[in-house]
This record gives structure tokens, C-alpha cells and sequence, in this order.
């Protein structure tokens, strides 16, 4: 509906992206279902994510331990979380890294320039839930490098639980069946 039109190029105005590289979701946890649900994954693949994340970026990656991808988890030091420390977890086998854009439980802010920088130096994946920070503090997803991108609007978007967002890049678009 036209509604649903008008808000997808708002938000996809918002994140420097495309109308055409946005959907819309039901939730934050729906939008990263989408990518963990999503991939060809192999076995003996691995996915990196922060300690302390929120349930919605830990569950939908564990539950890949059934088809054999394993996950890796960056330690929090000092209330913060280093580049070098999630360059130390990556391996051979990762295939992508997930962060929030903002922890939940401290605040902390990642710096996910860095963090895209190094998955593009890689060819690894990059996900990130934005519910946290999306709506108060700028993001650019092309100038962070960021793959996927899910947000619900319920809290700094200022709207409704239920309405979210999910971002594609486009030459990703292919490796994930929606």
C-alpha cells in the first residue's frame, strides 16, 4: 500500500540505501531470521557475534549449530569490544559477522565502519540489528559496509511495534533466498 511505499523510502533514506534494498518486517528478529535462515550455509562454517548480545542476534545464529556452522564470541573488555578482537575470532570458515549497532545492556556503540572494513577485507558478511540506534545517531549501511541491516520502528524510529525494516545490499541480494 502506499503507506507501507512512502515508509520504505523513508527508512531506505535514512541508512544512505535504495527503496529497492529495503522490506519491510514485522520485527528487528524477523529481519535477522531472514539472513540466518536465509544463507547456503556449509558445514563448518562460523559466525561472529559481540558477548552479551541481545537474544534476537544470539538464537537465530545458535540455532545453526544443527547444520554445522558454529559461532564465535567476541569478549567484551572494559565495557567495550575491540577490532582487534573480532579480527583474532575470524577464521578460514567465517562467513559473517553480526553486531548490534548499539548494545542493549551498556550502550556501547560499535564502530561499524571498522567492523565493515574488515569484512570487506575479508569477503565476510556483515549484519547488524539497528533497533538500538537507528533514528538517533546517523548510519550510512554503504559507507559502513554493511550487508543486512533489521530494524523494528518501536523505539528511536518512533513507530509502531510490528512495522520494521530489513536491508538487503543489492549484490547480496542473490545469496540469500527470502
Amino acid at each position: 500500500n502506499r503507506f507501507r511505499l512512502r515508509a520504505k523510502g523513508r527508512f531506505a533514506s535514512l541508512i544512505g540505501a535504495e527503496p529497492e534494498s529495503v522490506a519491510a518486517v514485522s520485527s528487528t528478529t524477523r529481519g535477522l531470521l531472514l539472513v540466518a535462515n536465509g544463507l547456503d550455509w556449509k558445514e563448518g562454517d562460523t559466525v561472529i557475534i559481540p558477548e552479551h548480545e541481545f537474544p534476537a542476534n544470539v538464537y537465530p545464529w545458535k540455532n545453526l549449530a544443527s547444520r554445522g556452522v558454529g559461532l564465535r564470541v567476541v569478549p567484551e573488555r572494559s565495557g567495550r569490544f575491540f577490532i582487534e578482537d573480532f579480527e583474532a575470532a575470524i577464521d578460514d570458515h567465517t562467513r559473517l559477522i553480526s553486531v548490534s549497532f548499539v548494545e542493549y545492556s551498556t550502550g556501547y556503540r560499535h564502530d561499524l565502519a571498522s567492523i565493515g572494513q574488515l569484512c570487506r577485507e575479508r569477503n565476510i558478511l556483515f549484519c547488524v540489528d539497528g533497533i538500538q540506534g537507528l533514528g538517533v545517531i546517523p548510519l550510512d549501511v554503504r559507507k559502513a559496509g554493511i550487508d543486512f541491516l533489521s530494524s523494528d520502528g518501536h523505539k528511536w524510529l518512533l513507530g509502531p511495534c510490528g512495522m520494521g525494516f530489513f536491508y538487503c545490499r543489492p549484490d547480496c541480494m542473490d545469496r540469500i533466498r527470502f
